[in-house]
């Protein structure tokens, strides 16, 4: 028989992945491509390299994504991956769209324009989709969409203020500006599930953590 979380599994898969985003907050907020944000320094070139960047990681996670549905089959994760694989659906269309807009050169082939460091994230996120719980899936996304959207809300107002950048551009970044919290309390909604099943919290804890040094290598290879 399945059983509803309580209140109190709640509110525990909440301040869990919470305190997770806390943890690695530095990753995508404090890196040398938004200090350099900040300081109002990014030029055409950096800009493009974050634009053909997401568009390689975009590539190369969305069959993982749907293999996670699949192994989840039935299941309230399985919706949630689904959801997850339209949004980054959508999110491809767009970024293709800014990098036309652009003049951005994209990769036509992994290794042809980008250095190895940028594939350290989307091998991650594919080691997870065929290996990782689907709470721990989960989780790694709450992470993932959280601190891309924080990311986001730094690097909208710059990319506005930046002399002749295409509106695509722009609208691609600011469309994480707003906190996506129906997709955020869907995977909580995940975890909680399971928790309620007897699944052990900290399984998925110790899983997503180790999205730390994957997601410092997105950002390391945006400033490349």
């Amino acid at each position: 028989m399945t059983s509803n979380p309580t209140d109190v599994q709640i509110t525990a898969v909440r301040s869990a992945a919470d305190r997770l985003v806390d943890r690695l907050r530095h990753t995508a907020t404090d890196n040398d491509y938004v200090a350099k944000a900040r300081a109002g320094e990014l030029t055409g070139d950096d800009i493009a390299a974050l634009v053909r960047l997401e568009n390689a990681t975009l590539d190369g996670v969305t069959a993982p994504i749907g293999l996670a549905a699949a192994r989840f089959r039935n299941t309230p994760a399985m919706d949630f991956m689904l959801d997850i694989g339209r949004m980054v659906s959508v999110d491809r269309t767009n970024i293709r769209a800014s990098a036309v807009a652009y003049g951005t050169a994209l990769e036509e082939y992994p290794g042809q324009r980008l250095d190895p460091v940028a594939y350290g994230y989307t091998g991650f996120i594919n080691w997870a989709c065929v290996h990782a719980d689907a709470e721990a899936m989960a989780l790694i996304a709450y992470v993932d969409i959280t601190l891309w959207h924080e990311a986001c809300v730094i690097l909208t107002p710059v990319l506005r203020k930046h002399p002749g950048l295409p509106h695509e551009v722009v609208e691609y970044f600011a469309s994480y500006e707003e906190r996506p919290d129906e997709v955020l309390d869907a995977a909580l909604d995940v975890i909680a599930h399971g928790v309620a099943q007897g699944y052990e919290l900290q399984r998925a804890v110790d899983t997503a953590r180790l999205m730390g040094d994957y997601l410092a290598t997105f950002w390391r290879a945006a400033g490349q």
